[in-house]
C-alpha cells in the first residue's frame, strides 16, 4: 500500500493504492482503496474525469 494525494483548486484527496474499484456518475466518483470506499463530488464533469484519469494511471 502506498498513499498518494490529489490536488485540485486547494483541496487535497489522499488515495491508499492499490484502488480495487473505481464508479463514475456524472460529477462524482466513488472508489474503494485500502482505506475503504470513498466518495468524491466535483463542480465539472471535467474535473471528475481528470481525477479518475489519475486514479487509472497512478493505480498501476
Amino acid at each position: 500500500m502506498w498513499l498518494m494525494s490529489y490536488k485540485l483548486d486547494g483541496h487535497e484527496i489522499s488515495v491508499a493504492f492499490p484502488v480495487d474499484s473505481i464508479s463514475l456518475n456524472k460529477s462524482s466518483i466513488a472508489f474503494t482503496d485500502k482505506h475503504g470506499k470513498n466518495r468524491r463530488t466535483f463542480s465539472k464533469r471535467t474535473e471528475a474525469l481528470r481525477f479518475m484519469k489519475w486514479l487509472l494511471s497512478s493505480n498501476k
